[in-house]
C-alpha cells in the first residue's frame, strides 16, 4: 500500500509504540489494551469515523515487542492498510456475508487468539483506567474480556500510555503549531469583523469555523464564546444567538484539530475602549501566562509553575479574584497529562507542549462565583526545549479592543 495515504511515517510509527513499550517495561506491564480513537491512532496510525459508533468495537493490543495488533470489523480493514504500518491486522464481522478472511465473529475471541499467538506469556494487561484516561467501549464486553482471560491480571495502563504520549516528537509538534496557527488566524480575523449591535454570539463562533475549516482543520473540539453581563459567569458555554453590544466583552476559547493534534486558545475582544481598571486585569491575566512561560525549563516540576502562574495574580491588586489552576498538557486529546496544579510532581522535559492558561474573574465577595461580573483569561500554546521554553501561539494581546 502506497505511504502517501499513512498517517503519519514508519519511523513515526515505531517512535510511537518503542515510546509505549519503554514505559510499559517501567510499569511492568507485558502488554496493553487500548480503546478510545485517540490511543489507537497513537499506536497504529489508524483514524476514522467508524469509532464514532458505539456498536463496533475496535481494539489494538500492543506487546512488550513488535508492531501492535488491531482488531476490528472487517470492513475497514482497507482503512487500516491505508493509515497504518501494523501488519497485524484481526478482523470479525458476519460469515454469511462472505466479505474475506475472518478471525472470528466477535472481538472477545480475537483478543485471545491474538495474545496466544504474538505473547502467549501475557502475565499483566494494562488498560486505560486511570484519572485522565477513559475506557470506550461497553463495560459489559470489557468483563466479557477479562472473563475470558483468567490467567492473566488487568490493572492501570494509564500511567504508562500518559507518560509515551507526554513528550511529543518533532512532528507532533509541528502538528501542534501548524493547528495553532490556523486557530490563532481564525480567530483573530473574526474578530475584527465583529460588529457591535448586529453580530451574534454564533456569527463568531460561524466565523472561526469557517475560517479554520480553510485553513485545514478536520475536526473542532469546542467554539465557546461568552459576552455580556449575563454570561460573564460561565466558562464554557456555546454560542447563542445573543447579539453583542458596545461595550462588551467577547471572551472565545476555541479548539481544532489537524490529523488528529489539538489546538486551545483563548482570547478576550472589547467592543470599544475599555476602562483602565479593567484592561489591567486583563493585563495580569496576560502576565500570569507569560510569566510562567518564563519559568519553564527542563528539570522544574510542573506544579512549580502552576505557583508561579497563581503567584503572579495573588501578588497583584486582583489576587482574590484567582480561580483555577494553570493549564494542562496538549496533544491528541486537547486537555492531556499532566495538568499544571500544584500537586503536579513530572518535572518539564523537552518535547512537552502545554496549553497556559488563567485569569481574574471578579466577583462580589460577600457572595459566590455565580455572581462574576466579568471574565479575563489568557492561554496560549508553549514548548518545552533543551533550554527553556518558547511560544507556538502568540503570545496573544492582553485585550483586543474592536472600534466601534
Amino acid at each position: 500500500m502506497t505511504s502517501e495515504f499513512k498517517s503519519f511515517s514508519k519511523e513515526e510509527f515505531r517512535l510511537h509504540n518503542r515510546k509505549l513499550q519503554e514505559q510499559m517495561a517501567e510499569q511492568n506491564l507485558d502488554m496493553l489494551l487500548l480503546s478510545t480513537p485517540e490511543n489507537i491512532y497513537y499506536s497504529t496510525g489508524y483514524r476514522s469515523w467508524y469509532t464514532s459508533s458505539l456498536f463496533r468495537p475496535v481494539y489494538v493490543l500492543v506487546p512488550r515487542v513488535g508492531d501492535p495488533a488491531i482488531v476490528l470489523r472487517i470492513l475497514e480493514k482497507t482503512t487500516v492498510r491505508y493509515t497504518s504500518w501494523t501488519e497485524r491486522i484481526y478482523c470479525w464481522g458476519t460469515v454469511s456475508r462472505n466479505l474475506g478472511k475472518l478471525e472470528g465473529i466477535e472481538p472477545v475471541g480475537i483478543i485471545d487468539q491474538i495474545i496466544r499467538e504474538i505473547q502467549p506469556d501475557t502475565r499483566t494487561i494494562g488498560l486505560e483506567a486511570g484519572d485522565g484516561m477513559q475506557y470506550f467501549w461497553s463495560l459489559s464486553l470489557l468483563k466479557d474480556i477479562i472473563a475470558s482471560q483468567p490467567d492473566i491480571t488487568f490493572t492501570d495502563g494509564s500511567l504508562a500510555i500518559q507518560r509515551a504520549r507526554m513528550v511529543k516528537t518533532p512532528w507532533e509538534i509541528e502538528r501542534i503549531r501548524y493547528v495553532c496557527e490556523v486557530t490563532e488566524k481564525a480567530i483573530l480575523e473574526t474578530g475584527k469583523q465583529i460588529v457591535a449591535g448586529k453580530t451574534t454570539e454564533k456569527d463568531i463562533s460561524k466565523g472561526i469555523a469557517k475560517r479554520m475549516a480553510e485553513g485545514g482543520v478536520d475536526k473542532i473540539s469546542y467554539l465557546t464564546v461568552t459576552s455580556g453581563a449575563d454570561k460573564y459567569c460561565t466558562f464554557n458555554t456555546y454560542a447563542t444567538d445573543r447579539i453583542v453590544q458596545k461595550g462588551e466583552y467577547v471572551l472565545v476559547d476555541i479548539s481544532g484539530h489537524i490529523d488528529g493534534y489539538a489546538s486551545d486558545l483563548t482570547r478576550v475582544f472589547y467592543l470599544g475602549h475599555a476602562p483602565e481598571e479593567e484592561r489591567e486585569m486583563a493585563e495580569v491575566a496576560s502576565g500570569c501566562v507569560r510569566t510562567a512561560m518564563a519559568a519553564m525549563k527542563p528539570g522544574v516540576p510542573v506544579g512549580d509553575i502552576n505557583r508561579i502562574c497563581e503567584g503572579y495574580i495573588k501578588n497583584s491588586k486582583f489576587g482574590k479574584f484567582l480561580l483555577h489552576s494553570s493549564g494542562h498538557c496538549i496533544g491528541l486529546n486537547v486537555v492531556e497529562y499532566p495538568t499544571i496544579n500544584d500537586d503536579a510532581t513530572e518535572r518539564l522535559v523537552p518535547g512537552m507542549v502545554f496549553a497556559v492558561e488563567n485569569g481574574v474573574y471578579p466577583y462580589d465577595l460577600s457572595k459566590d462565583v455565580e455572581s462574576i461580573y466579568l471574565s479575563f483569561r489568557m492561554e496560549d500554546e508553549v514548548v518545552v526545549t533543551e533550554h527553556g521554553a518558547e511560544w507556538i501561539t502568540g503570545p496573544g494581546e492582553a485585550l483586543i479592543e474592536i472600534e466601534c
